[in-house]
């Protein structure tokens, strides 16, 4: 593995250590408007008179599509980091006796060619933008995939991050949203 995956591999479980609590506060906050919101729902569904009742319970099911995604990823990489340890990769330094290859050359010369080969196809591999979609966070993903050595050293690569990142946005949003549906199913309850 070259140095860059060694980062990743260093970064992103830090990364995800930091984040766990905020994504369970941010979950727990969407689940529960979207549970009272569903609730309200049905309550309306259940009490009114025409079809149009059901919109509501509805509105909140295609609200909890987004949580649900970004509830599963989260746990997925959860999982995927957890056995990444977090080390430090030791160089030679200059009390190091550096012993050559049979062929006489430096293997430390070699692995720091190698090491920038990897990184200038990570740079390649991100130049190309070929996605419709968030094409900068698609070729971004591509290039670190790449700089780690495959989903095989990062596994935590391998979901598109795309979809995670609009599941998030969607969580957000999810939580005014779900509250204020509730507000106007509860309003609607009220004067019915």
């Amino acid at each position: 593995m070259t140095a860059a995956g060694d980062m990743l591999n260093q970064v992103v479980p830090t990364l995800v250590r930091v984040a766990r609590r905020p994504g369970a506060v941010l979950l727990t906050a969407a689940g529960a408007g979207l549970a009272i919101f569903a609730l309200l729902g049905v309550l309306n569904g259940m009490t009114g008179a025409a079809w149009t009742a059901w919109i509501p319970l509805g509105l909140a099911l295609l609200l909890a599509v987004p949580v649900l995604v970004l509830a599963v990823r989260r746990e997925r990489l959860q999982i995927q980091t957890e056995g990444l340890e977090l080390h430090r990769s030791v160089g030679p330094g200059a009390g190091e006796v550096v012993v050559l290859d049979a062929d006489g050359s430096d293997p430390t010369r070699r692995a720091l060619q190698d090491e920038v080969e990897t990184l200038n196809a990570a740079v390649a591999e991100g130049a190309v933008r070929t996605a419709r979609f968030l094409p900068r966070v698609e070729a971004a993903q591509r290039a670190a995939r790449v700089a780690a050595g495959g989903t095989v050293h990062a596994p935590y690569l391998r979901d598109d991050l795309r979809v995670t990142i609009v599941a998030l946005l969607g969580t957000v949003a999810a939580i005014p949203l779900s509250f204020v549906g509730a507000l106007v199913t509860a309003v609607l309850l009220l004067a019915g």
